[in-house]
């Protein structure tokens, strides 16, 4: 089940999260039998913005551009438990301070207007 409907007129831009919203918005511009679209929104997981292995990943990273070669090896023996309590704490902390305001669209279809949807 999608989180939120997502509606556009070109199918690149789903700006509006409704077929009320996309036609007060353009008010004038549309006609019966002309196509839209409508697709699933989804707002990415907070997880999927940050977790243990990325950060890690980046301590390496800049590890490896102070001390070159011989940062080779630096984090290599973080444990799996090390990880989960660093992963524990970005959630946490993403809990808190992290508001996700995008999203994704899936499943664009087309969709064409009718009178009924024009004269609402």
């Amino acid at each position: 089940m999608s989180e939120l409907e997502a509606w556009s007129t070109n199918n690149e831009d789903f700006n509006y999260s409704s077929l009320e919203e996309l036609i007060d918005s353009n008010s004038g511009e549309l006609a019966v039998g002309q196509r839209i679209y409508v697709g699933d929104g989804r707002k990415p997981k907070l997880s999927e913005i940050c977790d243990a292995d990325a950060v890690i990943e980046l301590m390496q990273n800049r590890g490896l551009d102070i001390g070159g070669e011989y940062a080779d090896s630096f984090m290599d023996d973080v444990s799996v438990e090390a990880k989960q309590e660093l992963d524990d704490l970005l959630k946490s902390w993403m809990q808190k301070h992290v508001t996700i305001n995008f999203y994704t669209v899936h499943d664009a279809r087309e969709y064409v207007l009718t009178s009924k949807d024009l004269q609402e």
